[in-house]
């Protein structure tokens, strides 16, 4: 079977900046969900792993972050929140 490819957004509150961005996950991928250890088996699944890794702050999975936040005033991401846009098999 073939990958998974999610489109989503993140947003930077500290930075009120808005960008997209696309992951492609593997088939059979697995994830701890906070309860349980999960596998991506469908396009509900990618999705979640996707929103699990944004839950749980793992921010460099799902943006390649510029140097220009590391350097600026803050140092550091900061909140974020993020909308799924589509998934599909590709």
């Amino acid at each position: 079977m073939s990958d998974y490819k999610v489109k989503y957004q993140l947003h930077f509150h500290t930075f009120n900046k808005t960008v997209e961005e696309k992951l492609e996950i593997a088939n059979g991928t697995e994830f701890f969900d906070g309860e349980m250890n999960r596998f991506v088996y469908s396009e509900k699944d990618a999705c979640d792993y996707v929103r699990n890794s944004h839950k749980v702050g793992d921010i460099k999975q799902l943006f390649k972050i510029p140097q220009e936040i590391y350097d600026s005033e803050y140092g550091k991401v900061g909140a974020t929140s993020l909308k799924i846009l589509r998934c599909w098999i590709g």
